[in-house]
């Protein structure tokens, strides 16, 4: 028989084992393991170094005497960025999400791994163009958002934004509708008296703005008896309407705490069906999944000790006590019919 498998199909074969390594690393599959926490810890910190020197490197003395100290950061720092992307795309199609054709194409357009690239563009654009500098320091600062990869907390608030995106559009909308009608109401009754500030829409729009936020600079006043009441009414009314989005964006944040804390209990419950007893086995799996949810210590213990006082009062409840010494009977079933 004639063997028609390639010869590189061995290689591709035990480059899975790194490729699928590589990606669990990354996507923090197992949050507690070393090399996994030294990768996002080495990387948060990269981050946070970087918008440091940038920051800093706003100031004119710090930018004039460690302009080398600043330049060899933002070096390192982009190396280690671009590696992290270039190992992202590698390992991209161990996720099913962009497995098969175009599977690491349809990943480098998904929303995370276009920050990830727009982390490390500035640098390029410097080296390759004539750019201006001010606009790469801006961009650099883009690399915060990276953070939403290594935090718990940031991934909670990106999934309630993405769950509350059509609610918070209405309200949104309505707040719009809201401004430009203000904004019109307030440039009939001031801009023959104050042409300079209300004398078109674009600065009365400026004026609504402040005014419905409650910030109130007072640069820019209404001086007529109509300018006064309509700027009572906007205020007050902007404290409703700012109140909406929060409250809708707070229940959603209390909704999936609920929704996260009730899976973690789900889990709990299968681990504790056997006894009230977790092992070190039961503990890192439940450790790990308190990790993957962004559940605190105290939330995980909590429901741990819920589980348990719940396990412990079917176990009473499921007690057959003797009628005379009233102590609990354990009762043994045994089939004594053997199969001749």
């Amino acid at each position: 028989m004639v063997d028609n498998t390639p010869v590189m199909d061995g290689a591709f074969l035990m480059d899975q084992p790194l490729r699928q390594r590589c990606s669990d690393v990354l996507r923090a599959k197992a949050r507690n393991e070393p090399l996994t926490v030294a990768v996002h810890v080495m990387l948060s910190l990269l981050i946070i170094v970087n918008v440091a020197s940038v920051v800093m490197d706003t100031v004119e003395p710090f930018a004039r005497d460690y302009a080398d100290w600043f330049w060899g950061i933002e070096i390192i720092c982009t190396t280690a960025f671009t590696i992290e992307y270039l190992l992202r795309i590698w390992s991209a199609p161990t996720d099913e999400r962009f497995a098969g054709r175009f599977g690491r194409l349809r990943y480098i357009a998904s929303p995370m791994a276009i920050i990830d690239l727009v982390s490390i563009l500035p640098v390029f654009l410097l080296l390759l163009t004539s750019i201006d500098l001010r606009f790469v320091r801006i961009m650099r600062l883009l690399r915060l958002l990276k953070f939403t990869r290594y935090s718990s907390g940031m991934d909670l608030i990106v999934i309630v934004f993405r769950q509350q995106l059509g609610m918070l559009g209405a309200t949104s909308a309505g707040l719009a509708c809201f401004l430009i009608f203000s904004s019109g109401a307030i440039y009939l009754l001031e801009h023959q008296v104050q042409p300079e500030t209300f004398g078109n829409l674009p600065k009365t729009l400026y004026w609504a703005i402040i005014t419905l936020s409650t910030v109130g600079y007072g640069d820019v006043v209404p001086v007529t008896v109509g300018g006064k009441i309509l700027a009572a009414i906007i205020a007050l009314s902007g404290i409703v309407m700012i109140a909406v989005p929060a409250g809708i964006l707070a229940s959603a944040f209390s909704s999936e705490l609920r929704r996260r804390e009730e899976t973690y209990r789900q889990t709990a419950v299968q681990h504790m069906q056997g006894g009230l007893h977790l092992t070190d086995a039961m503990r890192a799996r439940l450790q790990d999944h308190q990790d993957e949810l962004g559940l605190t210590d105290e939330q995980a213990e909590l429901i741990i000790n819920d589980v348990r006082e719940v396990h412990r009062g079917h176990i009473v409840d499921d007690t057959l006590f003797c009628p005379h010494c009233r102590k609990a009977l354990r009762i043994e079933v045994s089939d004594r019919t053997r199969p001749r």
